[in-house]
């Protein structure tokens, strides 16, 4: 679910709305919706396309606390 929350924020920090992540995404603003609020997941392929459209990282799709720290890394 943190990863839902991340792009959510995301998406508020860059007033992107649902019905236009629906458009880019050719999926229904229902659709949208339950995926930004972590009742079902983004696929893939999805993920890709937002990266893509949006130039954004794929690590904001990726939870907190799976990501992989460089911290103490040698």
């Amino acid at each position: 679910m943190g990863q839902i929350l991340s792009f959510k924020a995301w998406m508020v920090e860059n007033n992107i709305r649902q019905a236009e992540v629906a458009e880019v995404l050719n999926i229904s603003l229902q659709s949208v919706n339950m995926k930004v609020n972590g009742k079902k997941d983004f696929t893939l392929a999805q993920v890709k396309k937002l990266c893509e459209h949006y130039r954004i990282s794929a690590d904001i799709f990726i939870p907190k606390e799976l990501q992989i720290s460089n911290r103490g890394v040698s």
